[in-house]
């Protein structure tokens, strides 16, 4: 079992998507339709659903088995495999596109790297990207002054840069930042909040008294029920060719 199996119903529940503008960057940098997508640290398939969606051969990869059960429920089109960032069990040069979203820092970065420029073909594409709610954004302001009010640092996925990116040997390099206003539910963003594992890494057994106050006090900001809360991203999209 990994620590991500007892996430797999929340994450699958609360996870948004990502900005069509990522897909559009994509697909600006180089992605086409007859290409090959691997989809490294998968989940559920959440980034390569529009992929799938639009008829591109995608192959996920995840150590997760719940998650690829999800994943192969969900979008039965795609190929699901189990199976490490670090160690790909693939030949080499059998993907046009390697991508990753919202995961990368879970790896051994240069580790998976490496992997990546092996299982890309020449000129394939490789893209890795994260979400992050901006620093003025309500719902995010809340989060953390619940968590500090608990006496615990903000759940926070900190990357404090990518060198690892920008050392390996592509033989070009761009980054794209996207902003990006969605809604969601109250429900559903308090599933995502509870599908995320720095959360249960960072308040461990104090974690549903995290999410009851985090509900509470987004109750007396968006109202009773199940209210729409709005959330207001930044994407950043590193992009990379072999």
């Amino acid at each position: 079992m990994t620590s991500f199996d007892s996430l797999v119903n929340a994450y699958h529940a609360g996870r948004l998507g990502y900005a069509n503008d990522i897909y559009n960057a994509l697909i600006g940098y180089g992605l086409a339709p007859s290409h090959k997508v691997l989809d490294i640290g998968c989940g559920t398939g959440l980034a390569s659903a529009p992929l799938i969606g639009n008829g591109y051969a995608v192959t996920g990869i995840d150590i997760s088995e719940p998650m690829l059960a999800a994943a192969k429920a969900d979008y039965p089109q795609g190929t699901w495999v189990h199976g490490r960032a670090e160690q790909l069990p693939f030949p080499d040069a059998s993907f046009d596109v390697a991508l990753s979203a919202q995961t990368f820092h879970h790896f051994d970065k240069e580790a998976a790297l490496a992997q990546i420029v092996r299982v890309l073909r020449p000129r394939g594409i490789a893209a890795i990207w994260w979400k992050d709610l901006l620093g003025d954004d309500p719902v995010k302001q809340t989060r953390d002054a619940v968590a500090s009010a608990m006496g615990f640092e903000p759940p926070v996925n900190t990357r404090a840069g990518f060198r690892e990116f920008y050392a390996a040997p592509f033989s070009e390099n761009a980054l794209r930042v996207a902003p990006w206003s969605t809604i969601t539910t109250l429900s559903r963003f308090l599933q995502y909040e509870r599908s995320r594992k720095i959360v249960v890494d960072r308040f461990g057994s104090a974690r549903e008294e995290y999410l009851g106050q985090l509900e509470e006090r987004l109750r007396e900001t968006f109202g009773a029920g199940d209210p729409l809360i709005p959330l207001s991203y930044m994407h950043y999209m590193y992009l990379a060719k072999k």
